[in-house]
């Protein structure tokens, strides 16, 4: 009796973990714009994402600025993985140009965690080792001031259009 409640156990945490998986390995979409407001200095950062992934790959970009009174500064990267779980994407991604830019050169690896709140939308950002791919640092949230982001989800089976894939 003790070895088939054993074996009804062990099949319960192996469809929990089936299920926690296809959780976070669903083709997911992170869309969006963002604007972060800092004080003492005032600056701004300033976040756009276009990115869909499998939650083991991605495909897209990320394109960070950051400007105060003194400078301007910006990167762009290119999306590796995007994963979710629940109403937070991590979106990891390495940089391919970068100005003025000291949180993350070019061949560095980042690392976004958006978590889209309707409209309180947070973000976090990792960089460097912090920044692993399809995974991010416990890094603050910060709140976003302006503009929104949109995790969009969908089955592994269903097209990534509206089109059924016949001709009209």
């Amino acid at each position: 009796m003790l070895s088939l409640v054993s074996v009804a156990v062990a099949m319960l945490a192996m469809a929990g973990a089936a299920s926690s998986e296809a959780e976070t390995s669903r083709n997911v979409a992170v869309l969006g714009h963002a604007e972060i407001d800092t004080h003492d200095p005032y600056s701004v950062f300033g976040f756009t994402v276009h990115a869909q992934g499998n939650g083991r790959s991605g495909k897209g970009v990320v394109w960070m600025s950051h400007h105060n009174d003194e400078q301007i500064a910006w990167m762009v990267a290119r999306v590796d993985c995007v994963r979710t779980k629940g109403k937070v994407a991590v979106v990891t991604a390495v940089v391919s140009d970068a100005q003025d830019f000291p949180p993350a050169r070019p061949g560095e690896s980042i690392a976004l965690a958006v978590r889209d709140n309707g409209s309180q939308d947070t973000l976090s950002f990792a960089s460097r080792e912090q920044a692993t791919r399809c995974h991010t640092a416990q890094e603050p949230d910060h709140p976003i001031t302006r503009g929104d982001f949109r995790i969009l989800a969908r089955p592994h089976n269903q097209p990534a259009s509206g089109n059924s894939g016949h001709p009209s």
